[in-house]
């Protein structure tokens, strides 16, 4: 049994978060051994309650039990559903079971999503774009901020309160002991799992985040508090999270760091690697590096999370029957649908009998926009592979390309 929590942030304004510590691998897909929270807030009124967002239908029950601690059935006027995806809308159609008066309200799009919920689609109400509810003295406005990450999204101004909640937008992985990004947690770890959600979750359409800022900036939108529906709310300075969120959008690359990623099956690529990286580290470059190996085999999330921040990408792989060794190929293909934005990239290949990961690794790379600024590729048969001196040629000449490239 998961466990939750219920919370008055200020009077009459709940957070209602349950701790998801079960789903190993986020969408099916990013490793999260962290968790994930699913973040629900309640709005109590002289006129009724309003609901943004909800859980996970394993949770449903919960999250019922969580309402039930602060209103009474009848008391729910409305469900706002900023998102449809299912780890917020999965409860929804036990909350309408349970409070038979209560009206939801979503972008038109969402319209077309709600048909799949019986109870939701009999009693959905679409509100416009910049529409604003009224209700005990409280104003709500909705803002469409579309492709963050579902094409009906919205996030819901409680302008009274200056309170921003925004679903997915802003969110973050992990379970933090606080509910606050300043209650006992490093800013930097804060950071960084919002930094490892955008990436695995909104990368491919981060071009709509810097969209979605600019429409709530040029609305006067100011918040005082940002509540997203995972991980931490942001109050400690929500105007420089939204700055960084802004440079994640962009993929403003932190100076000098490298993000070096290589797959190597009997040692040689990873003996090279290391000489590289002790080249690029002398230049001044700081590399974060992950291998797969026979012994370890990496987090994708996390290899992620650093791709999109990078300076400089350098991928180094075999040749795998005939072809680019699989789970670089997958690594790679990753790398360009979440994090691509003209950086320079480096490629590094062994072969024995015959060669063709480099030019597949340039084909990946550079069908997505990075600059290759080198391609190595070098026969590894034998059991020590090249000559030490041999390598550390070969590393000048990866760390003059990445000189000249950022030249250029």
């Amino acid at each position: 049994m998961a466990t939750y929590r219920v919370q008055e942030i200020e009077d009459g304004f709940y957070i209602l978060r349950v701790n998801d510590r079960y789903t190993n691998y986020f969408e099916a897909l990013w490793e999260i051994p962290e968790g994930i929270t699913y973040n629900a807030y309640l709005l109590k009124t002289s006129e009724g309650a309003v609901l943004f967002d909800g859980w996970k239908k394993v949770y449903s029950s919960q999250l019922i039990d969580a309402l039930e601690t602060v209103i009474g059935p009848e008391e729910l006027r409305y469900v706002v559903v900023n998102h449809l995806e299912p780890d917020h809308s999965g409860s929804l159609e036990d909350v309408l079971r349970w409070a038979p008066n209560a009206k939801v309200l979503g972008s038109r799009l969402a319209a077309r999503l709600i048909k799949a919920f019986p109870r939701a689609r009999e009693r959905f109400q679409a509100v416009g774009d910049g529409e604003a509810l009224e209700l005990g003295g409280e104003r709500i406005r909705f803002i469409y901020t579309p492709w963050l990450h579902w094409p009906e999204t919205m996030v819901s101004w409680v302008e009274t309160r200056r309170i921003l909640v925004t679903c997915d937008a802003f969110g973050g992985y992990g379970i933090p002991f606080g509910l606050f990004d300043d209650e006992c947690i490093r800013w930097e770890d804060a950071l960084r799992a919002m930094q490892k959600y955008v990436v695995t979750v909104i990368g491919h359409y981060r071009g709509w985040i810097v969209k979605a800022l600019d429409k709530l900036h040029k609305a006067g939108i100011k918040p005082r508090i940002i509540a997203p529906a995972h991980g931490l709310m942001w109050r400690k300075d929500p105007g420089y999270v939204m700055r960084f969120y802004e440079r994640l959008a962009r993929g403003t690359p932190v100076k000098g760091k490298a993000l070096v990623v290589y797959g190597s099956m009997y040692g040689t690529v990873e003996n090279m690697v290391r000489r590289l990286v002790c080249a690029m580290a002398r230049e001044g470059y700081s590399p974060v590096v992950y291998g797969f190996t026979d012994s370890k085999r990496p987090q994708l999330s996390e290899i992620l999370t650093d791709a999109i921040d990078s300076e400089v990408i350098l991928i180094a792989a075999p040749t795998y029957e005939a072809d680019l060794f699989p789970l670089i190929r997958l690594v790679a293909e990753e790398i360009c649908w979440k994090a691509s934005d003209g950086k320079k990239a480096v490629i590094v290949s062994s072969y024995g009998w015959g060669s063709m990961a480099a030019r597949r690794l340039r084909e990946i790379l550079e069908g997505c926009n990075f600059s290759v600024v080198e391609s190595i590729e070098y026969n590894s048969v034998g059991p020590a592979g090249l000559h030490l001196a041999e390598v550390e040629e070969l590393a000048k000449k990866v760390v003059e390309a990445l000189k000249k490239g950022g030249e250029a």
